[in-house]
């Protein structure tokens, strides 16, 4: 909530009552917790299930427990994030709905987007009675910020908006089909770029 209250003051001058503490009780952190708990077991099933599986004096099993035990390890880390995001995302999602000041939201991505998230943030200020806001995949660290009455977006999102924008609006074909060229396009470049940077 402070997070929504600094942005809202940024905007306007006036940081508004973003009523913390009903927001916060509406929380369901049994459910949270028990999300929790589901990724751990899901995750870790594969892992208790080789270790029943050889000897440890074995380096085949020893190497496959070690690819287990990374691939569980890795699953497990992108769920805490996820589910940690997740938090934060619905309680500004919740500061968003009940604030008569905001009109609407735009999408920010992180410094390295997906061709999914790149394309949502060509949209711009997208109502939220025309777009759904929070749509998030898995590993996703971009964020949805809110747009105030009166208030345009910040000259560096705006600038990013208009990047991916032209960058749409240059890629073939029209409604499905050009959002898809653009997403497979976008993520191959990405791709590129991060292979190039491992190497």
């Amino acid at each position: 909530m402070n997070y929504h209250q600094a942005a809202r003051k940024a905007a306007t001058g006036d940081a508004g009552d973003a009523g913390d503490d009903d927001l916060w009780e509406s929380r369901d952190t049994a459910a949270e917790a028990g999300k929790a708990k589901v990724s751990y077991y899901v995750h870790t099933a594969p892992l208790r299930e080789e270790m029943k599986r050889g000897r440890l004096d074995d380096p085949d099993f020893l190497k496959s427990l070690d690819d287990t035990m990374e691939s569980a390890g890795r699953n497990l880390a992108l769920d805490a994030g996820r589910l940690a995001e997740s938090g934060g995302r619905d309680a500004l999602a919740e500061a968003r709905e009940n604030d008569a000041e905001v009109i609407g939201w735009y999408r920010m991505t992180d410094t390295d987007p997906c061709g999914f998230c790149a394309m949502l943030a060509s949209r711009g200020a997208a109502y939220s009675k025309f777009m759904e806001p929070d749509q998030f995949h898995r590993g996703c660290h971009c964020q949805t910020l809110p747009l105030f009455r009166g208030v345009s977006m910040p000259p560096e999102d705006a600038a990013k908006r208009d990047e991916y924008l032209a960058r749409f609006k240059a890629t073939p074909g029209s409604g499905s089909s050009q959002a898809r060229a653009f997403q497979e396009a976008f993520d191959t470049e990405r791709k590129a770029r991060r292979d190039g940077q491992s190497a």
